[in-house]
This record gives structure tokens, sequence and C-alpha cells, in this order.
């Protein structure tokens, strides 16, 4: 993936539950916490995390499984400034924090989350990316592509003139595909025209831009 300060690119077996997941951990985080060597620790609740994916039906066991494949992700990033590349991880560590809240169900208490960030992943966080928005409204999407089509879009800082060209995009979220993969991701996107347009995209001819608008 190109970004506006480099190349990146991420090995591991991530999709687009991975995302729902990293989103909802920055989405929900309470405090944040920078480290030393450049990543960042954040305190999080993951009750709060599965009630905001409520709508897409993650188990507390289904989130533990999609962080530890996380954690096995490794992001390469080529900056033109350093002669070096930066190989790092997109989350560190998740452990229990001696935080807690009240547990209504058990009426005790439960730990909160500290979530370290890798450095490589802040990176792009500081550089290129924006994934501080409201994740629910993404997972809701019935189509994988309309899900990453909406992510790439939304995490990125500066639109160019006139919006993304939907191709470009298409490629860069589901790499190089035949005419008829590329009709099909095109007819998705249009199926979800309005879902989109709700979460702040706007499909305009042959771009995707962004509206400013967005629900709740």
């Amino acid at each position: 993936m190109e970004t506006s300060f480099g190349r990146c690119r991420v090995t591991g077996r991530l999709g687009q539950r991975h995302a729902d997941i990293v989103e909802a951990v920055l989405y929900c985080a309470e405090r944040r916490r920078d480290v030393s060597d450049g990543g960042v620790e954040l305190l999080v609740d993951p009750a709060r995390v599965r009630k905001t994916l409520s709508d897409s039906r993650y188990s507390f066991t289904q989130i533990e499984k999609l962080l530890t494949e996380l954690r096995a992700a490794t992001i390469t990033i080529e900056m033109p400034q350093f002669d070096r590349l930066i190989i790092g991880g997109l989350i560190d560590h998740v452990i229990p924090s001696p935080m807690t809240r009240p547990d209504p169900l058990t009426g005790g208490e439960r730990n909160l989350w500290k979530v370290r960030l890798g450095v490589a992943l802040v990176t792009l966080l500081e550089h290129d990316l924006s994934l501080y928005y409201d994740p629910a409204p993404i997972a809701r999407l019935q189509h994988g592509i309309s899900q990453a089509v909406a992510r790439h879009v939304l995490s990125h800082k500066i639109e160019p003139t006139g919006g993304w060209f939907l191709d470009t995009v298409i490629v860069a979220v589901a790499g190089q595909a035949s005419s008829q993969a590329m009709r099909d991701a095109r007819r998705r996107l249009k199926d979800e025209a309005e879902e989109l347009r709700q979460i702040g995209l706007m499909l305009d001819g042959d771009r995707i831009k962004k509206n400013g608008v967005c629900s709740p």
C-alpha cells in the first residue's frame, strides 16, 4: 500500500473483522500513554468494545481470537527519510489492567485492558491514517468490499480533489482483479450507496468522496 510518506506492507491473517477490532479498540480507548520506544498504550474497556460491535455479534472468544491474530501480524514501512525499514506489529500485547469497572452480570468487578499498539501502527496513525471514528456503522455493512473501501477513504486525512476514483480504491483494497470482479465490486458498492452515505461517503459517478454527513 502506498501512503503519503512511503510504502507499507502488512503480512498476516487479516481481514475486515480484524479491522473492526482495531477500530473499536481505538474508538473505545479511555486513556492513552505514550511509551518511550514510540509505541502507545491504551486503557480499554473490553465490554465497551463488544458493545460497540454488538450488531455484528462478536463474542469475547471471537474478539480474543482476532486479537491473537492481530498480534501475529507484521507491518513493514519504507520511509524515504530513513535508510532502514520500520518493521513492527499492529498490537504488541493485551494485558489486564488493575483498574476495574462494576460487572452487572456477576455483581463483582471486571478488569479493563491495557492494549499496547506497536510502533509501526503508531507511525501509520501519526503520518497517514485517522482511525478514531465510530466503527459500528462500517461493521454493519453487508459487503466486505464496502467495508474495505469505506475504511480506506475514512482513514485518510487528505482527500484528492474531486474524491477518489472508485476503481483505484477497489484495486488498492482488493488488489488487481478481473473485469467481472471489478463489475461485481462496483455493483455491491452501489447496492449499499445509502448505507455509505449515512457514514459520510458519497458515490458520485466513477468517484467516491466524503460528504461530511455521518449518522450516529
